[in-house]
């Protein structure tokens, strides 16, 4: 269906920027990554005719099962206050119960799988890098631009979920010295990050295509997107305001007339969506058992990652039912595919009265036939959140009236009144409730929330600890294999 959902199995060799940063013990079906035991950059992997192959390397990786699936789910929601670990009182999911409780250790598998994916995912695009570069290949300068510029959109990408789930953390290029151990193995600060991410982002916007090669490819929006949402991050306004606008005034891109639609498979890469990772039940390749285990448990899957009852009330404050109904099943719900399975009596998709939990995801929903739920798509970015980038950053800019009209496009959408309020502090909650309601169930809460400085205000509760809990542990085994190199958080 997608040229670039195309199964890559055929990686033996590692594709490593130091074996000690990349020696986790989760498998992966999709990138066989094996550490050799000596640092290397991965340099020559890829030959002549394969940089295409490197390029689809780096899609297929976001299907990892430590990238966008369990690990995932621990750490970006339910850690936060939209969410629960869900799935029955005895099955911990490994630690997703201490992460709902903030009892998480640096020892934990959703810490060690999220280093190791997205370390994995570094090392990819430094190859591609590298290898774009050789001589050998005889590329146009332009097209080792775009070459370049995509890679170093999905180096940024990974970087940008490494620097909030841990804090600063070790600069790996494709020129580093794979003997440097000082490279390889120190920290490099959370200011440092963010800039290296920002050099590469903005190199990718200014060589990526405006409309993709290949569906589910990245553009020049899609880097301005993710730059414009790093540069919020970093409370940078101006830049946010000029990124958000420029993607805005491209024209490439629009709300989805039905929030509801929006996560079921018929409606996937809408006009709406700025990056999307590509699942496909015709290759039988899918983002390792993301939708599954979010299924509801006893039907169509694991019942872990759930809505917590302060997300339901939250939006019943807002009397946001749109958008309600479209992020949360209910117990004894009717699902909108039932009709699909009417005749079939060994199908339906009811949910059972007796769920285990009262809630269940609805936008990770995949229907009761779809067993491996391989065609479910993620969305990673999509416009609304460009206008409520927009919105935040008019507001903190003292444009109140620009703000509003953002900020209202999104509200209106889902039947809601417009806000009229011009008060900059007001209006700034308003953006940060919106903010919750629009994304709910999408992994987006847990560092929104931080990189407002609202962490032990919303969190506390829950057990959040300041001065901690900003961030998750380095992985131990990491710490471990560094000779002491990589140092901890504080308080972990």
């Amino acid at each position: 269906m997608k040229n670039l959902r195309i199964q890559y199995k055929t990686m033996t060799k590692a594709l490593v920027a130091v074996s000690a940063l990349l020696a986790m013990s989760c498998s992966d079906d999709y990138l066989d990554v094996a550490p050799e035991g000596q640092a290397t950059t991965g340099s020559g992997y890829f030959q002549g005719e394969n940089v295409e192959q490197a390029i689809v390397a780096s899609y297929s990786h976001l299907l990892d099962w430590s990238q966008h699936s369990f690990s995932y789910s621990g750490i970006f929601s339910i850690a936060s206050d939209d969410a629960d670990k869900g799935s029955a009182p005895g099955d911990s999911g490994t630690d997703k119960d201490k992460l709902d409780n903030f009892t998480h250790e640096a020892t934990d598998t959703s810490v060690g799988g999220l280093w190791g994916a997205n370390y994995r995912g570094v090392a990819t695009a430094n190859t591609g890098i590298d290898i774009v570069n050789e001589p050998a290949n005889n590329l146009s300068e332009s097209t080792i631009a775009e070459y370049q510029a995509e890679f170093k959109f999905f180096r940024a990408y990974h970087y940008f979920t490494l620097v909030r789930v841990f804090g600063g953390v070790p600069i790996i290029t494709e020129e580093t010295d794979p003997n440097d151990q000082e490279a390889l193995l120190v920290r490099d600060s959370r200011e440092d990050v963010y800039a290296f991410i920002v050099e590469d982002l903005t190199e990718a916007a200014e060589n990526l295509p405006e409309t993709p090669a290949q569906v589910g490819r990245v553009t020049q929006g899609t880097a301005k997107t993710l730059l414009a949402k790093v540069q919020m991050y970093q409370g940078n306004w101006q830049e946010v305001l000029e990124l958000t606008n420029e993607v805005i005034a491209s024209g490439q891109y629009a709300l989805h007339p039905n929030y509801e639609e929006l996560w079921r498979n018929q409606n996937e890469n809408t006009a709406e969506s700025i990056f999307e990772v590509q699942g496909s039940a015709s290759e039988n390749l899918g983002i390792n058992n993301m939708a599954v285990h979010h299924g509801v448990r006893g039907q169509w899957g694991w019942g872990f990652d759930v809505p917590s009852q302060s997300l339901v009330d939250a939006y019943e404050a807002a009397d946001d039912q749109i958008r309600m109904d479209a992020t949360i099943i209910f117990r004894g719900e009717e699902m909108y595919d039932n009709y699909l399975y009417e005749d079939d009596p060994n199908l339906t998709a009811v949910v059972s009265e007796d769920a285990p939990n009262p809630y269940y995801s609805e936008k990770m929903y995949f229907g009761p036939e779809n067993a491996n739920a391989t065609e479910k798509n993620l969305i990673i970015l999509r416009y609304a959140e460009v206008l409520l980038m927009n919105a935040e950053a008019n507001n903190e800019l003292g444009n109140s009236a620009a703000a509003l009209e953002s900020l209202n496009m999104v509200r209106s959408r889902v039947e809601l009144p417009a806000i009229t309020t011009t008060s900059q502090s007001e209006l700034r909650d308003i953006i940060w409730r919106e903010r919750r309601l629009e994304f709910g169930m999408e992994f987006d809460r847990y560092f929104d929330v931080i990189r407002q400085g609202r962490g032990q205000e919303v969190f506390g509760p829950l057990g959040f600890q300041a001065n901690k809990n900003e961030v998750f542990p380095i992985p131990q085994d990491q710490i471990s294999l560094s000779g002491g190199l990589l140092e901890q958080n504080p308080g972990y």
